[in-house]
């Protein structure tokens, strides 16, 4: 048996590629990996629906689903969760309230769906007008909320939890300014993105003490493991406390300079399958 027996994978920026797919080389590693007996988790951001679609695109399923940045971990096989933090309806209450404020929007995740506004949309466009590959599975057009009171009606007609907000602002320096706001009521956890060199921006919010890394510490101890027989992959902010956390955190080689320094490994980049060069390195040399 390997010494780490839980592989957890980040999906955008690690184990998918440039077009939201999962290389053969890393499905092939990961196959290879669980052939040893290693139990595979997909730790994203993005909700359990989004996990169950990127599984399928491996050679075999993965084990686990931790999503939306640790708030909900559960089997990938559709099981009961196994751990779960979600927003509580104040914390909702006051990010509604923080948009309209700044004349914005959020997105707003259950396990299996996605919420979404004007705001998202505009940076969906921003994405495509620059080339950027745009999953279409994101914008289900069922899921969309134009208006500041029908976010009011939905919180009141949800019956899933919302495990996770994203607020986006067609203006960086809004932002900014949101995520200040966030920050100083002190009851969330925020994960901010910058991309194009701070042209587009946006903030993941979760309840405070919400993060990968924990969610990872719940999910070991549920399968009689300690940390030191974790190995995380990831490449962004998000992923900086399960790459702490874990006994050995690998960052992709195209991450930014402090993930990488966070990091005990640093592996190649996402376009050439660093999550399999890494599999290879720290999981199967030696048991061949």
């Amino acid at each position: 048996m390997p010494k780490y027996k839980l592989l957890a994978l980040d999906l955008d920026g690690t184990l998918l590629d440039e077009n939201s797919r999962v290389p053969e080389e890393n499905a092939r590693a990961v196959r290879a990996a669980q052939g040893l007996g290693v139990q595979v988790a997909l730790c994203t951001g993005r909700n359990a629906a989004d996990a169950r679609r990127f599984s399928a695109m491996l050679a075999a399923p993965a084990d686990w689903a931790v999503t939306a940045n640790g708030a909900d971990v559960r089997p990938l096989d559709g099981g009961a969760p196994v751990y779960t933090a979600p927003l509580e309806r104040a914390q909702c209450d006051m990010i509604l309230q923080i948009c309209s404020d700044f004349e914005a929007d959020p997105c707003l995740y259950t396990a299996d769906k996605l919420y979404y506004g004007w705001e998202f949309r505009k940076f969906v466009a921003s994405l495509r007008g620059r080339g950027h590959p745009v999953d279409e599975a994101l914008c289900d057009p069922g899921l969309f909320i134009g208006a500041p009171a029908a976010w009011q009606a939905l919180l009141a007609r949800e019956p899933e939890p919302f495990i996770k907000a994203i607020l986006y602002h067609s203006d960086p320096d809004m932002v900014d300014r949101m995520q200040d706001a966030l920050a100083q009521t002190e009851l969330f956890e925020l994960a901010p993105s910058v991309m194009y060199g701070g042209a587009l921006k946006n903030v993941e919010v979760n309840r405070k003490g919400v993060h990968k890394g924990r969610a990872l510490a719940a999910l070991a101890a549920q399968l009689g493991m300690g940390l030191d027989e974790v190995m995380a992959v990831g490449d962004s902010d998000n992923d900086l406390t399960m790459l702490q956390m874990a006994g050995l955190g690998v960052a992709m080689g195209d991450a930014a300079a402090h993930i990488r320094a966070a990091a005990d490994a640093v592996t190649d980049g996402y376009t050439a399958c660093g999550v399999a060069r890494a599999i290879e390195r720290y999981i199967l040399e030696g048991t061949r």
